[in-house]
């Protein structure tokens, strides 16, 4: 059976919008596809060691629903990704933006990222 191959972008880095992404990503790498992870300007912040999750206006309750239901971290999430041999990279990062990986991440263009995304079998964006 051919592999399969998925590419997920994570636009945001809301506790809200953090957390689909890297969903998709754990059960796609569990399916045995290949998984591309990519990280906009807004939604690299969730590679950043010094990432807090925090959800947005109005969805403050989500922390502690998640707490309270002991769901991983955003971190814990991204790391059981990467140990399921998701790849990371980073879209059109600035040279100016000063992000500490907690995960190795390749920098690539846009460009790149729309030709995976064009010969993928699914495409998903978040």
């Amino acid at each position: 059976m051919e592999k399969k191959k998925v590419v997920v972008m994570a636009l945001h880095d809301q506790l809200e919008s953090a957390y689909p992404p890297l969903n998709v990503a754990v059960g796609a790498a569990s399916s045995g596809a290949e998984v591309i992870l990519a990280f906009s300007r807004r939604g690299v912040n969730i590679l950043d060691q010094r990432y807090v999750s925090v959800p947005s206006e109005d969805l403050e309750y989500l922390s502690n629903a998640l707490s309270d239901f002991g769901v991983s971290s955003v971190h814990d999430l991204l790391g059981i990704a990467v140990e399921m041999g998701v790849q990371l990279y980073v879209v059109d990062l600035d040279v100016n933006d000063q992000v500490d990986f907690i995960h190795p991440a390749e920098q690539v263009p846009i460009k790149w990222l729309l030709n995976e995304a064009a010969s993928a079998d699914l495409f998903m964006h978040f």
